[in-house]
C-alpha cells in the first residue's frame, strides 16, 4: 500500500501528536509520500500567521522521518481540471490530483478527501 500524507497528518507527526496507534503503525510499517504541495502549505500557513512551525527546515526535518518525497509535476496540476468542486482548498485539490495521478492512498483528518478518493483513510482525532 502506497500512502501519501495529508499536509495535516505530517504536521502532526512533526510535532508528535498523531495519536492514533493503528495510522502511526500503518505508516511505520508502509512508509508514506509527503508532497512538496505540503512544505509549501505549511511555508504559507506560517508566514500569514495560521501555523507555528516545529522548526523553519521543514525539508530535513520531513527527510530525517524517512519520509519519500512526492514532487509536483504539469500532469498533477493538469489533473485538477478534472476534479469536482467538493473542496475548495487549493492544496488540498492538488494533492488529491496528485494521489489520482499516481495511485496512492492519501491519510487525513479531512472527510471530503472520501469524495474523490473512495480508499482515502480519515483519522479521527
Amino acid at each position: 500500500m502506497r500512502l501519501l500524507l495529508d499536509t495535516c497528518i505530517i504536521y502532526d507527526w512533526m510535532l508528535d501528536e498523531l495519536t492514533d496507534r493503528a495510522t502511526v503503525d500503518l505508516i511505520e510499517r508502509n512508509g508514506a509520500f509527503v508532497s512538496a504541495v505540503s512544505v509549501w502549505e505549511m511555508a504559507i500557513k506560517h508566514g500569514i500567521g495560521k501555523m507555528d512551525l516545529p522548526s523553519r527546515a521543514i525539508v530535513d526535518d520531513i527527510t530525517a522521518q524517512g519520509f519519500r518525497w512526492l514532487n509536483i509535476t504539469p500532469y498533477h496540476t493538469q489533473a485538477v481540471l478534472e476534479l469536482p468542486t467538493y473542496h475548495k482548498d487549493p492544496f488540498d485539490r492538488l494533492l488529491i490530483a496528485q494521489a489520482t495521478c499516481e495511485d496512492l492512498r492519501i491519510i487525513t483528518y479531512d472527510d471530503l478527501f472520501g469524495r474523490y478518493l473512495t480508499d482515502t483513510l480519515v483519522v479521527r482525532h
